[in-house]
């Protein structure tokens, strides 16, 4: 058969569309990297109905190493909400200390047991997700090292089946000793002035309807990303999330621009095509070989970031439940952390009588922590974590 470009990239985006359908199906449990991994290996290197240069062959992997990557990243830095960042201050260092208990254990348990390389690629990956696991790809594949990108695809695909039943377990103990303390009962206080930067009025709307103008402004902020990059040595990776934190809260960049200018569909889908093309030409007995330190570095760092984030908690006077759950939202990230906080607060409040109001303040305990601790792990903390670690890696 002789592949077309058409070809593959319809092969691509069928495959990950069956991954999509089974993460919906079992409500995030299953990732749809892990299923798209399945089918790779058994369609492509087990059984070679693929072709190894799938990937591009499609033309998807040509989108991040070029342009996409920058703009991935500029758009996540604008997503930012500084005003949640400050309330929940607590929330941000306890997930920052879960992911120096990753640290901690993989330079330490993990290097001993599993070697240096390994210990140090799996640091940004199990404290994080897609973005940081595109760069560290995009460096193994310049540094003809796939196999690396191989190994921090599959951390990326497998941590949620460790981190999401224990933020679901501790979530649950945490929700029942805030019911116990009569918590829902209490009225919600918000005190500080919020923070408001911006600069930049908004645009009309017939030019905010506009795919190109958010293009152009996201693009904009890449280039002066990569000119500071160029002065100063310092990853693209951190300064691209940095200038677009900082081009969303002064306005030059809206949230959300890359879904309002309809790329993120297709720059995501790239996304995962990039990390997942070396499991095209990979065979079941090749990823099997990769099972033990993916996962045994997986379990290690999950018990750090539990032993680490449950002593900060405690210091923090917080629930030692909650701070563990807020410390491992770095192994599953947004939209789990959303589905796993209103699944239990939807769960607690079925056990008892309880308004809607005071069912409401059991939500607003659980939710925003999540979410701010998976915006600050999987978006910021990883992603500096990878800028940092990539060149002690190549």
């Amino acid at each position: 058969m002789t592949w077309l470009p058409i070809t593959a990239f319809t092969a691509v985006a069928v495959i990950y569309a069956i991954g999509d359908y089974v993460a919906v199906k079992t409500k995030g449990v299953i990732s749809s990297i892990l299923v798209a991994i399945f089918l790779l290996l058994l369609l492509g290197g087990t059984l070679q109905l693929l072709p190894a240069d799938l990937m591009d062959l499609s033309g998807l992997n040509g989108l991040i190493p070029t342009f996409g990557m920058g703009l991935i990243l500029v758009n996540v830095g604008s997503l930012m909400n500084l005003n949640d960042l400050k309330r929940e201050w607590k929330t941000v260092a306890v997930s920052l200390a879960g992911i120096a208990g990753i640290i901690l254990v993989d330079l330490t348990i993990g290097t001993a047991i599993f070697g240096r390389e390994r210990a140090l690629a799996a640091i940004p990956p199990t404290a994080g997700g897609t973005a940081v696991t595109m760069m560290i790809t995009e460096a193994a594949n310049v540094a003809g090292r796939p196999e690396i990108g191989s190994f921090v695809a599959a951390i990326t695909a497998l941590q949620i089946l460790v981190g999401l039943p224990i933020a679901s377990f501790c979530l649950r103990k945490a929700a029942r000793s805030f019911i116990q303390d009569g918590g829902h009962k209490q009225n919600d206080k918000r005190t500080g002035k919020e923070i408001n930067l911006r600069v930049i009025p908004k645009l009309p709307q017939v030019l905010n309807a506009s795919s190109t103008v958010h293009f152009a402004r996201l693009g904009i902020v890449a280039v002066l990303a990569q000119l500071c990059t160029n002065v100063t040595g310092i990853s693209t990776g951190v300064t691209f999330l940095v200038f677009g934190i900082v081009a969303g809260a002064l306005g030059i960049v809206e949230k959300g621009s890359l879904k309002t200018a309809g790329g993120e569909s297709l720059l995501m889908l790239a996304t995962y095509a990039f990390v997942t093309s070396s499991f095209v030409s990979m065979k079941f007995s090749d990823f099997g070989a990769l099972l033990v330190p993916v996962l045994g570095l997986l379990f290690i760092g999950a018990a750090g970031v539990v032993v680490v984030a449950a002593v900060t908690g405690k210091l923090l006077k917080w629930n030692p439940y909650l701070a563990v759950a807020v410390g491992v939202a770095c192994l599953f990230g947004y939209p789990v952390t959303y589905a796993v906080a209103m699944e239990v607060a939807g769960g607690v409040t079925k056990e008892g009588d309880f308004t809607p109001e005071e069912e409401q303040k059991i939500v607003n305990y659980l939710l925003p922590k999540m979410l701010v601790a998976g915006v600050v792990s999987v978006s910021l903390a990883s992603v500096i974590l990878g800028g940092i670690i990539i060149p002690y890696l190549f």
